[in-house]
């Protein structure tokens, strides 16, 4: 069997790259992993490929690294904004839902962004951003990043934004939830399945005021920082049974604001945020937030979607 792993673009050599204990944690399971690059051209150009890369694989496994182009969720957060400050008018002209539905009211979460603006400010600034180079931790490694920094808070400090990379990986997320190819998301990975679906993020937990804790921390990454309260009955909690599942490492500065209306919860940090998705009804759509790839003990995650592409 085959199992896709993307890779993350360290823009300072234009080398394609992935952690090694990705591709040794699948190769343990007994499957072949590949790697699957996106091509320039964009996000159309990406979406495309994603169509050819999906029929050559079994499984896929989307790994961490760089930040989501808001863009890709900007759509959601505006409209859910405009529901809680004129809940009549959105009761007046609801909005289409999306292909998977339409994520939970704004009502059922507990907060959005402080610093994000009412109006098309928020549009205008991530498509007018400057690229700047800097060093930056993604996925656990040390790259050259070029970001992009803007006068709204929430948009500061986004990390190694590629179109491209997300072009390919958000359709091949969105395949695989249709086809029913089992996917495992982790950190950034996790994200990208949550956005794929019609969910969206926080761009940044400390900035907009969701949780003072430091979710980046230092190496040893087998080392466990924080933990989390897996749900019971999860299809995670299956998994990572008698594996002290509760002790995790946490290597991000995004997370989960907007849950996709097909997934649920199933793990929760000790701050509140999510640190763990999947759908329910048996398939293997199941992210982390955490970086399993570095712990032992949560190898089965592995096994596990290595078995359901069986």
């Amino acid at each position: 069997m085959i199992i896709g792993i993307t890779t993350t673009l360290n823009e300072a050599d234009n080398f394609q790259r992935v952690n090694v204990e990705y591709i040794n944690r699948v190769a343990e399971t007994g499957a072949v992993p590949i790697l699957i690059t996106p091509v320039p051209g964009g996000a159309e150009a990406n979406r495309a490929l994603a169509h050819e890369v999906i029929g050559l694989v079994d499984g896929l496994l989307f790994t961490g690294g760089g930040d989501i182009h808001p863009k890709f969720y900007m759509d959601v957060t505006m409209d859910h904004v405009r529901e809680t400050l004129h809940p009549e008018k959105a009761a007046a002209t609801p909005n289409a839902p999306g292909p998977y539905g339409k994520p939970r009211r704004a009502a059922d979460y507990s907060s959005g962004c402080v610093h994000c603006p009412v109006d098309d400010a928020l549009r205008n600034a991530v498509d007018n951003v400057e690229a700047a180079e800097e060093r930056v931790i993604l996925d656990g490694r040390e790259v050259v990043s070029r970001t992009g920094a803007a006068s709204i808070p929430c948009l500061d400090g986004l990390l190694a934004v590629s179109e491209d990379r997300d072009g390919l990986e958000l359709e091949l997320a969105r395949l695989a939830y249709d086809r029913g190819i089992p996917a495992l998301g982790i950190c950034r990975g996790m994200q990208v399945l949550n956005v794929a679906l019609g969910g969206t993020l926080y761009r940044d937990l400390r900035v907009c005021g969701i949780t003072e804790m430091q979710h980046m921390q230092e190496k040893p990454y087998a080392n466990t920082s924080e933990r989390a309260s897996v749900v019971e009955g999860s299809q995670l909690d299956a998994i990572l049974a008698e594996h002290q599942q509760g002790r995790i490492n946490s290597i991000h500065h995004q997370g989960v604001n907007l849950l996709a209306a097909p997934l649920r919860v199933n793990a929760w940090g000790e701050d509140g945020i999510v640190e763990g998705v999947e759908a329910p009804g048996g398939a293997f759509y199941l992210g982390v937030q955490w970086h399993p790839e570095y712990l032992e003990n949560h190898a089965p995650l592995f096994q596990a979607l290595a078995d359901a592409c069986v």
